[in-house]
């Protein structure tokens, strides 16, 4: 693009639009982040000059994204005991107040660049929202999973961390914060990151887009049998921001006992 589409925007718990994280050894990571084409998205999208057709092909391949994401909440749903439908009008793109959104990733080339021992382009993390549908390029490394079924952010750290190439053709899957509230704990969120390259690796530039599959600003996550107490999206951001640290211990058995303690 010529210029800059606009920048940070508060929108209900996201902020949407252009961003930028840098290190002294360089940038770390561009990225957009939009939604679907509703109120929150006034003033964010790249305009017509800046990008010819943006605007209406992400929202095609988003609206496309729904539909696999819908397919696999509903396998979510009927393996869960609940009706087939349980996710499906909360997770509805129409709603004004859908928190659904996909983030478009530049990470710039790090050829003639040194990064510091253990460095991460994103550190170690859960997504917030429900369903994660991940689109990487072939050969563009760099991602790695927390092996096992930890929610607990220390362990983590400690854990093996399992390098997730790209495979040509398919789509990666995380599961977020809010499907474990939502599934009563069923489905665990799985930590992630992505390392900065070494010079073993692929150094130019790397593209991924992420799709947050989520429900509703109003919608609240809690499963049939009340494991968590209630909670909305919005909540869930603002109390990790606030409480959750790298020595902050968030394990499954204590999940509930934070909670009531954020709440």
């Amino acid at each position: 693009m010529e210029e800059k589409p606009p920048m940070q925007k508060q929108s209900f718990a996201y902020i949407l639009g252009w961003s930028q994280e840098k290190i002294a050894a360089g940038a770390l990571r561009e990225a957009l982040l939009i939604g679907y084409d509703l109120p929150r998205m006034e003033g964010l999208w790249p305009s017509e000059k800046q990008c010819p057709g943006f605007k209406e092909e992400m929202l095609d391949f988003m609206f496309a994204c729904h539909e696999v994401v819908e397919m696999i909440m509903e396998c979510f749903a009927r393996g869960l005991g609940l009706q087939e439908d349980f996710f499906t009008d909360e997770m509805n793109p129409h709603h004004e107040d859908n928190m659904t959104s996909m983030n478009l990733n530049m990470y710039p080339s790090t050829e003639g660049h040194t990064f510091p021992p253990g460095a991460q382009r994103i550190w170690s993390h859960t997504d917030y929202e429900a369903l994660t549908l991940l689109f990487q390029k072939p050969g563009q490394t760099g991602l790695e999973v927390c092996s096992g079924l930890t929610t607990d952010r220390k362990k983590a750290q400690e854990a093996q961390w399992v390098a997730f190439d790209p495979v040509p053709g398919a789509i990666t899957i995380n599961i977020g914060d809010s499907l474990q509230y939502w599934s009563d704990g069923a489905l665990k969120s799985t930590y992630h990151r992505v390392r900065c390259p070494t010079a073993e690796d692929y150094a130019g530039d790397r593209y991924s887009i992420a799709y947050f599959a989520n429900g509703r600003a109003r919608t609240i996550l809690q499963g049939p049998k009340k494991k968590y107490p209630p909670i909305k999206f919005e909540q869930i951001v603002a109390q990790k921001s606030k409480y959750l640290t790298e020595e902050e211990v968030t394990s499954d058995d204590k999940y509930v006992e934070w909670q009531k303690k954020t709440a």
